[in-house]
């Protein structure tokens, strides 16, 4: 009898260390919580450490927020480790409590009245808005004049006249977030990061919004197909530049009414930047007034959003950036806003 409870004895020792076992492992597997970031009175972003999976992310069971907000839709975003809640309305400057299954005790969020969120890629808490970028290729002898570099790790501007275009795509994200009046927009910034630059003194770089619209392409630096940008047109074989390549024709034309838009112009005739480049291997930010009112023009007109054209103004040596394609994603080119989250007519622009 004393054996055979001693046996049943360590067998229930083994059973219990078994257990425990298992759940530190099934604890370590789960992704953790690394933080949750309210971007309006109506979405919430949180980060986790490591990939979710979709049924687990995507269940709305998972999430408790009080006092009295209610989860109303989540989805998992592309790169797996970030989710997107969307709530009945937050206060602004009021303090709430997030809990998930495995966060016992919660996390405090609060919805500042003032906020920044990041389009593109990067380590913090960005919001993932798609975003195209290609290189106009100008080649001195114009035998490469159709070809397309949408699929290159880099964007080139070089005193031959090659350029690049870079435009990210707010709409689903602002309006995700209920983000849909332009004067909650109180700044816009653009940071790009230079790869090569072999020159010791300064060369100026400028920006003008694109009025027409254009792809990408699918290539590294190969002969542009049907609909891709080349050096004779946006739209390949369907839409021609007034004047190779992109060039702005008409003085007049600044890209701020919708009539601008009606394809009687390439790029704004206004220049809306320019930045000095002085060395290589650093981000530069790109931020005027104007890039400001671009932004809150595409919050309203969504539709005629084809971000900006980068060209060297009076250069002597090419600057090579790093595009969307880059390997190391804390390089590839982003947009940061500044905004207001409160909507309506108590949300005021204010600096």
């Amino acid at each position: 009898m004393k054996s055979y409870f001693s046996i049943e004895y360590r067998f229930l020792i083994f059973l219990s260390l078994l257990f425990c076992h298992i759940s530190a492992a099934n604890s370590a597997d789960t992704p953790k919580l690394l933080a949750a970031a309210p971007l309006s009175q109506t979405a919430i972003q949180l980060q986790f450490d490591g990939q979710l999976q979709a049924e687990v992310a995507e269940n709305l069971d998972n999430y408790q927020i009080t006092p009295d907000v209610q989860p109303e839709y989540v989805l998992l975003d592309q790169r797996l480790n970030r989710v997107l809640l969307l709530t009945t309305p937050l206060e602004v400057e009021k303090t709430y409590r997030l809990t998930l299954p495995n966060l016992q005790t919660g996390i405090v969020i609060t919805l500042p009245p003032i906020n920044e969120i990041t389009f593109g890629t990067g380590d913090s808490v960005t919001f993932s808005g798609r975003a195209q970028d290609t290189t106009l290729l100008v080649s001195t002898d114009r035998k490469t004049r159709n070809n397309n570099a949408g699929a290159e790790p880099t964007l080139l501007c070089d005193p031959a006249g090659s350029v690049f275009f870079v435009a990210f795509d707010l709409f689903e994200a602002f309006e995700d977030m209920g983000i849909r009046e332009p004067t909650q927009v109180l700044e816009a910034t653009i940071s790009l990061h230079v790869q090569q630059y072999e020159l010791d003194d300064a060369q100026t770089v400028l920006i003008r919004r694109v009025l027409l619209p254009w792809r990408e392409g699918r290539g590294a630096s190969e002969r542009a197909e049907d609909n891709e940008l080349t050096y004779n047109s946006a739209l390949h074989r369907n839409l021609p530049w007034n004047r190779a390549p992109a060039q702005a024709m008409l003085a007049g034309i600044d890209g701020d009414n919708e009539s601008d838009y009606n394809g009687s112009e390439d790029v704004a005739h206004r220049i809306d930047g320019t930045f000095e480049i002085s060395g290589a291997g650093k981000h530069y930010t790109f931020q005027s007034e104007l890039l400001t009112e671009a932004v809150r023009f595409w919050v309203a007109n969504p539709d005629y959003n084809y971000g900006y054209l980068f060209a060297l103004q009076d250069g002597s040596v090419p600057i090579v950036f790093s595009s969307k394609e880059t390997s190391d994603e804390k390089f590839r080119p982003t947009l940061t806003i500044r905004y207001q989250t409160q909507s309506g007519e108590e949300s005021t622009p204010t600096r």
